[in-house]
């Protein structure tokens, strides 16, 4: 950075509705930051349990509301009312590195860039019955995949809601062209394409790391509809003609065959053991229901 540039400034984004069971974590790892942010703001989005209690806990937090629900909507708020010259948004389940904000702020020294990205180390067994199976097993692998695959398919660089950053002033452009429907679109996505298509540049960057929860994404429905959506953005943005213009960022056509190649085998696997850790349980109970039924039934008429 140059002697006389001003330092840039950070705002932290957490946009929550019930999370009681990781804000404290997420907040204490913001705390523990080497570099500490300009302003961290929790954005209610309509908490029925103790979430906003326990973020009252921390004395940097800033809290405010938005009614209208949804995620998409509550960034929004969250992007509007932030001060810092960098808009960093992470979920709730999120506990960012010690030195996440560090890492944020160089990132950006590069005029160029607009907006950033980063993997997170995630959980890789499914819950069943409650109780997630080998809960120390976690890897970034599956977060990388997905950039990976979704930059070379969508054919620019998708941001990660739950690990990205972004320039207020390429915020303000494109504002007022987001999509708030989350059954529509992924908001993360829908960003990441509009970035691309005013000729923001975004950039994935591999020291920019969080460790969250996704065990949840072997739950099949989540899964089915989360793949689904993804291509739902992608048709929402060809009609709209987002990237059809000389300013959009495109990545190079052979990206996305590239990206099908390296990702088709793990997606599958990781499609198939959702499917299955969904369905079996299911059909485990339902059998276990109709042999109590059966029991019961021969003891009554004995």
């Amino acid at each position: 950075m140059e002697a006389n540039k001003k330092p840039l400034t950070l705002s932290i984004v957490i946009p929550v509705y019930n999370e009681e069971r990781y804000i404290k974590k997420c907040l204490s790892a913001i705390k523990k930051q080497t570099v500490k942010p300009f302003e961290v703001i929790i954005v209610d989005n309509n908490c029925i349990d103790r979430t906003i209690e326990i973020a009252k806990k921390f004395d940097f937090v800033t809290i405010i509301k938005e009614e209208k629900q949804g995620i998409a909507n509550a960034r929004n708020k969250g992007f509007s009312v932030a001060k810092g010259d960098i808009l960093g948004r992470i979920d709730a389940d999120a506990s960012i590195t010690k030195n996440w904000v560090k890492a944020c702020l160089k990132s950006f020294e590069d005029d160029s860039v607009s907006a950033i990205t980063g993997p997170g180390v995630t959980s890789t067994t499914p819950i069943i019955r409650g109780k997630q199976v080998f809960p120390n097993i976690r890897t970034a692998y599956w977060s990388k995949i997905y950039l990976f695959a979704a930059t070379g398919i969508m054919r620019v660089v998708v941001l990660w809601g739950a690990n990205m950053a972004i320039r207020k002033d390429a915020w303000a452009v494109i504002k007022n062209q987001v999509c708030s429907d989350d059954k529509l679109v992924h908001e993360d996505q829908d960003i990441s394409i509009l970035l691309a298509g005013n000729g923001f540049k975004a950039k994935i960057i591999q020291g920019l790391d969080i460790y969250t929860d996704g065990s949840t994404y072997f739950f099949w429905p989540k899964f089915k509809e989360y793949m689904l959506r993804s291509f739902k953005t992608l048709n929402y943005h060809k009609k709209l003609g987002t990237l059809n213009n000389s300013k959009a960022i495109l990545k190079p056509l052979i990206l996305i065959y590239i990206a099908i190649l390296v990702s088709i085998f793990p997606t599958l696997i990781f499609a198939i053991a959702s499917f299955l850790f969904f369905i079996i349980p299911q059909q485990l109970f339902k059998v276990r229901l109709l042999l109590r039924s059966n029991i019961s039934k021969i003891k009554g008429s004995q």
